[in-house]
């Protein structure tokens, strides 16, 4: 089990913060995507998903 970041997963977060800023997707819409990518991203890493 690593602790490590998951690279891909916090590339993910950096770039739907750019998105929420610039507008193209809303505080909703951001949250359900970033779920998403932690159930997708993290669950094999035996890392928890809130």
């Amino acid at each position: 089990m690593s602790k490590t970041p998951n690279v891909e997963y916090l590339l993910s977060v950096h770039y739907l913060k750019k998105l929420r800023e610039k507008g193209f997707i809303t505080y909703e819409q951001y949250d359900e995507i970033d779920r998403l990518n932690r159930n997708s991203f993290l669950k094999g890493q035996g890392q928890k998903t809130a």
